[in-house]
């Protein structure tokens, strides 16, 4: 292991930990399943001899691996994408007047697993299109338009149950 790789991944992780954890939450459902993903996905990076230059869709990608093995190996129960754990801030601050995250989350669980990451990724983690499809390693109009739908969707589903 090299001590640039370690202390570059040490930075990013201190500067993206809420981030990867609500993301891997937004995928396995459940805290534990995220926290081991995200180990599992930097044991893998500090084993790495180099980065790519470009590191958030790269990191970003491993944990979404790890994510998705851990849920085919645990087969894991669901829990809303915004559960927080206790040392971190939570994933995405609400007003008075605003939804609740659990109304926020149901939600979510009516768009399809696509659109639902990709409007986590876009929204909660700060991501691009292009580092999304970069992470997801699909073309960057495909990503759009996941977004797009699945935006209008959530719009829908929100005029129809919260309209007075």
């Amino acid at each position: 292991m090299s001590e640039a790789v370690s202390e570059t991944l040490r930075a990013f992780y201190a500067g993206h930990r809420q981030q990867l954890y609500t993301y891997a939450v937004s995928i396995t459902r459940q805290r534990e399943a995220a926290e081991d993903a995200i180990q599992r996905a930097f044991q893998q990076l500090l084993s790495c001899t180099a980065l790519p230059t470009d590191l958030r869709p790269y990191v970003f990608r491993c944990v979404r691996n790890a994510a998705l093995d851990g849920l085919r190996r645990d087969q894991v129960r669901h829990e809303s994408i915004f559960a927080v754990d206790g040392n971190a801030e939570p994933a995405a601050p609400l007003s008075a007047t605003a939804l609740s995250a659990a109304e926020i989350d149901a939600q979510l669980q009516c768009l399809s697993p696509d659109e639902r990451e990709t409007i986590v990724l876009k929204i909660y983690d700060n991501l691009t299109f292009q580092e999304i499809a970069e992470l997801r390693g699909v073309p960057l109009p495909t990503v759009a338009s996941w977004y797009r739908r699945g935006l209008e969707k959530l719009r829908a589903l929100l005029l129809k149950e919260y309209r007075p």
